[in-house]
């Protein structure tokens, strides 16, 4: 015998959070500029993942922006320079 048909289930009416319409002047606007422009001023490498670990070659290529392709924004490495593993 299933029990569950005579249970009284509350389910709370989903809430959306707030749009932000990131007006000129907003401060919503100048946090997210603020971000992009603290990322753009950082430079990483992206690691190998190989059997969960991280495998770093010190060799990279580029890792770019998609619209600007002078700004570079992270060196990553790459299988063809490791040769042989173990």
């Amino acid at each position: 015998m299933n029990n569950y048909n005579n249970s009284i289930v509350n389910i709370p009416f989903p809430e959306n959070e707030k749009v932000y319409d990131y007006a000129p002047g907003s401060p919503e606007r100048e946090k997210l500029i603020q971000a992009i422009n603290e990322l753009r001023s950082q430079k990483i490498e992206i690691p190998l993942i190989i059997g969960g670990k991280e495998i770093k070659t010190g060799k990279t290529a580029k890792v770019v922006c998609p619209h600007d392709h002078q700004h570079v924004l992270a060196g990553k490495n790459g299988r063809k320079w490791l040769g042989r593993i173990g």
